[in-house]
């Protein structure tokens, strides 16, 4: 059976004029970046799946860092860069433009509200616009993810519009992209706390 998806994501851009932000996030805790596959294998030794698509995001030039204390592994954030193609979720005509996006981040449950994912985007945002200091840096994320949406814009990333895909989901063989846009001037809607 043949399933229409669609699929909506906010798009937030980083100003010019940004400062990396001072953050915090508690004693014994490090990051890694992650530059190879064996640190990948290692950090995520009981995670075939992570470790598979982060394997392959090595392979495609991605950039990716990962939070982790004495019991494993915390949360993780990946970036694209100008030379690769962008994150794999969005349209081809968005992933070919030459621009920085941060994309396929996550923390623990556990972890969550110690602030790894502001100090992810801190780091990644640093790291591009110390490469280019006119780099674009995008992210995304879905309307109804109200955490991510709050530390995205603590960091200072401003709305950039909205992206929206139609998709003929084929299960077990393929997904196509039937229809999608980016409308730059979309208002993001306003953030709903559920009761």
């Amino acid at each position: 059976m043949c399933l229409i998806k669609y699929s909506k994501y906010l798009v937030y851009k980083l100003p010019d004029e940004w400062r990396q932000n001072p953050y915090s996030v508690g004693e014994g805790i490090s990051y890694i970046e992650l530059k190879s596959k064996d640190t990948i294998k290692q950090l995520f030794s009981y995670d075939e799946i992570l470790q598979r698509t982060f394997c392959e995001f090595l392979e495609k030039g991605f950039y990716g860092i990962a939070w982790y204390n004495q019991t494993g592994w915390m949360s993780y954030a990946w970036m694209s860069l100008p030379e690769t193609l962008g994150p794999p979720h969005l349209p081809r005509k968005v992933q070919m433009l030459p621009f920085y996006w941060i994309f396929y981040c996550r923390t623990r449950e556990e972890y969550r509200g110690h602030g790894l994912y502001k100090a992810s985007l801190n780091i990644l945002c640093n790291l591009a616009r110390r490469q280019d200091p006119n780099a674009e840096i995008y992210i995304d994320t879905d309307a109804n993810n109200l955490p991510s949406r709050k530390a995205i814009e603590a960091v200072g990333f401003i709305p950039a519009g909205v992206i929206t895909m139609y998709s003929l989901r084929i299960p077990k063989i393929r997904t196509i992209l039937l229809k999608w846009s980016w409308n730059k001037e979309a208002k993001h809607p306003e953030a709903k706390i559920d009761e």
